[in-house]
């Protein structure tokens, strides 16, 4: 199960970059007051911007270092 999910993250993790990198942008962008959310619920400025500083805290510095050197595990096991 965990091998599939990491092989799955792995053949998408540029989208999970772009992802991550376009939700930061956003972020910023309501923050600075050039874009306006909708009013939803427990959606405010400042969660916008630190939900996403929080993702790409996670993703680029914990999450897909560890996928990667996962990855480059399995296919090591894989070959031989």
């Amino acid at each position: 199960m965990t091998d599939q999910f990491i092989r799955f993250i792995d053949r998408h993790r540029r989208l999970l970059s772009i992802v991550g990198a376009i939700w930061f942008a956003v972020g910023c962008a309501v923050y600075a007051k050039f874009l306006t959310l909708p009013a939803i619920p427990f959606l405010t400025d400042d969660v916008a911007l630190y939900s996403g500083a929080a993702y790409n805290a996670i993703w680029w510095g914990f999450a897909r270092p560890a996928i990667e050197r996962r990855a480059k595990n399995l296919m090591t096991e894989n070959s031989n």
